[in-house]
């Protein structure tokens, strides 16, 4: 019985090891003005499309427009995000990426300059790299 029981335990603790849960991304989606000005569109009006499933928030002003999307239990990567159908105006329906100038995975772009600041700080000396960490 005690054996039945440390096998299933066992079991459970190697299970729940190799189960990797899905982690929360964001993306950043960035577009041309002049783009969006010939669609007939806007970002806020693009960004209706993500409401119901994902918190965003767009930006506006003197520069393109742009929409951060923060996605839960995300399972895909930018190219498959940028397949997502979103309404450009009340008539079309068209793929993200073929709105949008730029889609940005901004955890994949961290994990990028997190890689490239070490690789830096290993060539270093170490008095430079703590004076350089000081004003970052």
């Amino acid at each position: 019985m005690k054996n039945i029981i440390l096998s299933l335990l066992l079991i459970c603790l190697i299970s729940s090891g190799y189960c990797k849960n899905p982690e929360e991304k964001t993306f950043l989606v960035i577009f041309n003005k002049a783009e969006l000005k010939e669609l007939k569109s806007s970002a806020k009006y693009i960004e209706l499309s993500f409401l119901e499933e994902f918190e965003t928030k767009s930006y506006m002003g003197n520069s393109d427009a742009a929409i951060f999307i923060n996605v839960p239990d995300c399972e895909f990567d930018k190219c498959q995000f940028g397949q997502t159908l979103v309404q450009v105006n009340q008539s079309t329906w068209k793929p993200l990426q073929e709105v949008a100038f730029r889609i940005i995975d901004m955890d994949e772009s961290r994990e990028n300059y997190q890689g490239l600041m070490s690789s830096f700080y290993e060539k270093i000396d170490k008095k430079k790299a703590k004076a350089i960490r000081s004003i970052l």
